[in-house]
């Protein structure tokens, strides 16, 4: 009778697995994509704008100012819907990874199955937190 059981788990896991590859995949060229065009509103360089927001405790600080303070220097352009919603891809990544963390055992397959979902869940939550403007408070739309 646990033969079932031997044969789904593996399966799962495979797919648990090629998911999370996905994901961190997709966050790569998110943020290059986010990188470009940050730099390219702001006048600055893409590749040190990349290497900042790869860091996480960038990504985290460039959220913090840009949609928490509202306090960033002004762009030459407004951003742009897929600029928002690869904003929100980076920080679900983000997100789901530190509440992974904290909500998994310290096993990494453990963790690596439970991304997945956790990646979902977050991302609904950063795209409402980038669009909606709901952290400022103003119910408006961040640009």
């Amino acid at each position: 009778m646990q033969l079932v059981p031997i044969l789904i788990e593996p399966s799962l896991l495979g797919v648990a697995f090629a998911l999370t590859a996905v994901i961190y995949v997709g966050n790569l060229v998110a943020l290059s994509y986010w990188a470009r065009a940050e730099a390219r509103t702001r006048n600055g360089s893409a590749l040190w704008t990349f290497i900042f927001l790869v860091a996480g405790i960038g990504l985290i600080y460039y959220i913090w100012i840009r949609y928490v303070r509202n306090d960033w220097e002004s762009r030459t352009e407004p951003t742009d819907r897929r600029e928002r919603l690869v904003t929100a891809y980076s920080l679900a990544v983000l997100l789901s990874f530190v509440v992974g963390v904290f909500v998994t055992p310290p096993d990494p397959v453990t963790q690596v199955m439970a991304l997945p979902p956790l990646f979902v869940v977050s991302f609904v939550v950063s795209y409402l937190l980038v669009t909606q403007g709901s952290v400022g408070g103003s119910g408006e739309t961040s640009v």
